[in-house]
């Protein structure tokens, strides 16, 4: 394989690291899978979801925290695995695009200047590349899944909440974590990090790495290969220069790599006749087609990589009034998509999609200490954001009807070549804060506020025929466009008892605005701008320990959400307006029993009802009537379930371990529930209901701490089920979640 001499580089530059000596294994390795996982247990499980270091139960907001010793034993990987251990919540990758959903409220959209409304947060530091969110987790601490609009303290595009990921922060402790797994697909995977000191009680460094190399999972009917697979890579490193017990500093980069052969390794998944098919047909043609859904079909070589670097700065102080804390942060990413657009095996048209992100960001936060009665914070927001297509081509092979899979792997010259090359400057600021009293030694009020003001520029150059570059880009006669808005947030929390607690919350959210940039402004009337998507939240919950060895978690939540952002394709023009608005309604828990020494069960729920409540004028593809491709047809969605909202989702676990005098045996098993969901507004294409059977066994043998062997297994039941959909008046295609996988695995702790 081409990945082994990485491989060895990332292993032995961890290895290095760790050789100056170790200490014991932690004493705890029991996992948390829910908010409360962990009350059986004397320690307490901190979140910093209010900006501020608090105890789980004590945090009036909707939360999965997850260990690090979850993760490892859950078998998360990366941000697309979270979603299998937290119900209500969707992550669903297009490509190069992170799509995330929770409690229904999603994007859509992958365009230029666009956001996802879930903010992905990464040590402290906002991710704004919807591409830049998938993050693979070797030396992720924690974490914490934010449920609900979180506009007040996570600003724009945290309206259907916020994923924060902390990593192992440098220590003058050394610490670290390694392993080695080996599956079917010739899956390899080295994962690690080490933490420890530099200089006594002043400089300190975590270093963390992981290698991914993998086969493909989907074979071509037209050639019997197979997709090129994944390869990922990561390297990421931490220095804490700690100036004073007061003062700290901590700088820290990474970079990454992924390429993905199998994310638009697709076939079509709608109704109707794909227009590929129709087209050969029509000449007297027999097409080679998928034959089940680890297969395909294309006469195109599908890809996806996504390389990002970056850089980051982080300073504390900590006065006696409170802390005061900075960001700043510079990212990098760089998106490749090639797909075959019309799903089949003809000829006739592929997309080779090219992005560049360039952003910087600046924050200034402050959390007081307790005064008296009272707690504050506040916060300062700064972000500049460029993003480019260069190029975004489409290329058309329409007169190869002729020949249309002999053509396969070398194509002819194209009929016709678009390039699109755009340009998309953003400029963000916020300002927030936060002020809670507490009323009685049980009542707490707490009052939030946060104003965002942010402009964007775009710029478009299209060509056609030759594919050549025009001279400029031309400047887009809309202008500078501006948008604002103030995000609200009142809570009420009353404390049973000193392990449970009631409350009730009023917050908005929103998803930023953004200037379409997939039509021509130069050829096609004018498009307006986007305008933000607002959703206005109401929510009341329980956290508490219902009996020793007993946790339960309860919220109900009721959404207004207004001025979706949704597609509209009116040829030649594709573009995104504000046409709807929708009721989000529901209910999600947990509960974790700690039934035996050794012994956890945890379970959670939830019940997601989701609907809109106006859109007259929703734009879907509908099956020609003639059988040839897909047309664009007006529909009235008012009344219908959103899409990619599943009514029900639910996850159990099962952990045990037993010491034995040869060592500890443990065993994990974890299913999860989806009712089904719908991939377009029209139902057109709809993923029935399914569930999914993971599971472990581990040993640790007790003549050698810190050693832990792990037979792993992934789809247990190889239940296929769609991943990814994307519609076009070519086909309505998509692509299946990974198949049954299993390996070996061995870790090491100190």
């Amino acid at each position: 394989m081409t990945g082994r001499v990485r491989i060895s580089i990332i292993a032995g530059t961890l290895a290095g690291a760790a050789s100056v000596g170790t200490v014991a294994w932690g004493q705890d390795r029991v996992p948390a899978v829910h908010d409360d996982a962990a009350s059986a247990e004397p320690s307490e499980i901190i979140v910093t979801a209010q900006r501020r270091s608090e105890r789980l139960r004590d945090v009036p907001i909707s939360i999965t925290a997850l260990t690090a010793e979850t993760l490892v034993q859950s078998g998360i990987n990366n941000t697309l695995d979270i979603a299998r251990v937290t119900p209500g919540v969707q992550l669903p990758l297009y490509g190069g695009f992170l799509q995330p959903s929770i409690r229904g409220i999603s994007s859509a959209s992958a365009g230029l200047g666009d956001s996802s409304n879930v903010a992905i947060y990464v040590d402290g530091i906002y991710q704004p590349s919807q591409s830049g969110q998938l993050v693979d987790l070797p030396d992720i601490q924690q974490v914490e899944v934010l449920k609900g609009p979180q506009g007040t303290l996570y600003g724009q595009n945290a309206a259907g909440g916020a994923i924060i990921l902390t990593s192992v922060a440098p220590s003058f402790d050394l610490t670290g974590r390694f392993s080695a797994s080996y599956g079917n697909y010739d899956h390899w995977q080295v994962r690690g990090y080490v933490s420890g000191p530099l200089v006594e009680d002043r400089v300190a460094i975590s270093v963390a790495g992981s290698f991914e190399d993998r086969n493909g999972f989907r074979r071509n009917v037209l050639t019997g290969g197979r997709d090129s697979g994944l390869q990922s890579e990561l390297i990421r490193a931490r220095l804490l220069f700690q100036a004073s017990d007061r003062v700290s500093f901590t700088v820290g980069g990474y970079y990454s790599r992924r390429s993905d052969g199998g994310q638009y390794a697709g076939q079509p998944v709608g109704p109707g006749t794909p227009l590929g098919y129709a087209l050969a047909g029509l000449v007297g043609l027999s097409v080679p087609r998928a034959n089940d859904p680890q297969s395909y079909a294309l006469n195109v070589d599908p890809l996806t990589l996504i390389r990002s670097y970056g850089f980051n700065l982080l300073g504390k102080l900590d006065a006696d009034f409170g802390t005061f804390s900075t960001v700043t942060a510079y990212g990098n990413v760089k998106v490749r998509d090639v797909a075959d657009a019309d799903y089949t095996a003809v000829n006739l048209g592929d997309v080779d999609l090219n992005i560049f992100n360039d952003h910087f960001i600046q924050e200034l936060n402050f959390a007081s200490a307790k005064w008296g009665r009272a707690t504050f914070s506040a916060g300062l927001f700064y972000m500049a954001l460029e993003e480019s297509y260069a190029p975004n081509t489409f290329s058309g092979y329409f007169t190869s009807l002729a020949s249309p899979v002999t053509a396969y792997p070398t194509k002819p010259n194209p009929l016709f070549r678009i390039n699109q090359y755009a340009y998309n400057r953003k400029r963000s600021y916020a300002a927030y804060a936060e002020f809670g009293y507490d009323l009685t030694d049980r009542l707490t009020v707490s009052l939030a506020g946060r104003y965002s003001y942010e402009t964007q520029q775009t710029a478009d150059n299209y060509s056609s025929l030759t594919g050549a570059q025009g001279p400029t880009l031309s400047a887009d006669p809309r202008g500078k466009v501006s948008f604002k808005r103030f995000t609200p947030r009142a809570t009420i929390r009353y404390a049973i008892d000193d392990s449970s607690n009631v409350y009730a919350t009023y917050s908005q959210g929103f998803k930023s605005g953004y200037v379409n940039s997939g039509d021509n402004p130069a050829a096609s009337p004018l498009v307006e701008p986007v305008q933000p998507e607002k959703v206005f939240a109401y929510e009341v919950g329980y956290k508490g320990r219902l009996a020793p060895g007993i946790s339960l978690n309860l919220s109900a939540f009721w959404y207004d959400y207004k001025d979706l952002q949704v597609y509209v394709y009116s040829p030649p023009n594709q573009f995104y307006r504000n046409a709807a608005a929708a009721r989000i309604k529901g209910i999600d828990g947990d509960v974790t029993i700690q039934a035996a020494p050794g012994l956890t069960l945890t379970a959670g729920a939830s019940y997601v009802d989701g609907k809109y409540r106006s859109f007259p004028d929703a734009v879907v593809y509908q099956p020609n009537a003639f059988g040839f491709g897909y047309d664009t047809v007006g529909l009235d969605a008012s009344g219908r379930r959103m899409q990619r909202a599943p009514k029900f989702t639910a996850n159990a676990a099962i952990s045990y371990e037993t010491t034995w005098q040869a060592g500890t045996f443990g065993l994990y098993l974890a299913g999860n529930y989806n009712s089904g969901l719908n991939y377009d507004v029209a139902a057109n294409v709809r993923q029935s209901a399914y569930a999914l059977l993971d599971g472990q066994l581990s040993f640790s043998p007790a003549g050698v701490e810190g050693l832990r062997l792990v037979v792993w297994g992934k789809n247990l039941t190889n239940k296929d089920y769609l991943a990814s959909f994307l519609g076009s008046q070519f086909v309505l295609g998509g692509s299946y979640a990974e198949p049954r996988t299993y390996g070996l695995r061995a870790e090491f702790k100190f």
